[in-house]
């Protein structure tokens, strides 16, 4: 059965931090921390959510930018993306149009990366667990294939990854009820 993508929305939050300005910092004078809510809804009732993180005027920008990709998203099966996210991620900074705001820079960059943390919240959300356990019960395959080696093969490649990520496997158990016992 089919879990298409169906709806993508983004809201501008913005508050104020105080009259005063206290807690802001020295660089950022007249800040109002906000943020583009981004909800993503599948044909099966389904729900994610994410945030892009702002300080005011351009929180608007960021809302439009994520709708501008609507495209990529509305249609989409969540079978499809967790059976390779990182091929979604690669459909959202690859759009030939938007390319040339910036795919892996400024408010392009900061759209796609609140989608994909709304899709990944999406996905956990679906199969009942938290990210951090959607991630813990994937195979060491799985889990490498999330990740973008792009820029740092050089340092590191999805093999010496791999590697890694499987030498732990004999410890992840372990891991998981220290988690679940102490957070």
């Amino acid at each position: 059965m089919s879990n298409k993508i169906t709806s993508l929305s983004a809201r501008d939050i913005r508050f104020p931090t105080s009259d005063n300005l206290d807690g802001s910092d020295a660089i950022n004078k007249d800040p109002d921390y906000s943020a583009a809510y981004i909800v993503v809804e599948t044909e099966q009732g389904n729900t994610g959510y994410g945030l892009i993180f702002t300080i005011g005027r351009g929180t608007d920008i960021c809302c439009t930018a994520v709708e501008s990709m609507r495209h990529l998203v509305i249609g989409t099966d969540l079978e499809d993306i967790s059976a390779n996210i990182g091929d979604f991620y690669n459909k959202l900074r690859s759009d030939s149009q938007l390319r040339w705001l910036g795919p892996e820079k400024g408010v392009i960059h900061m759209a796609a990366g609140g989608i994909m943390n709304a899709v990944w919240d999406l996905w956990a959300r679906s199969v009942g667990k938290p990210i951090w356990r959607l991630l813990a019960d994937m195979t060491p395959e799985q889990f490498v294939d999330c990740l973008d080696f792009r820029y740092i093969s050089d340092a590191l490649t999805r093999d010496e990854a791999l590697e890694i990520v499987s030498q732990n496997q004999a410890t992840k158990e372990q891991r998981i009820r220290e988690l679940e016992q102490n957070g």
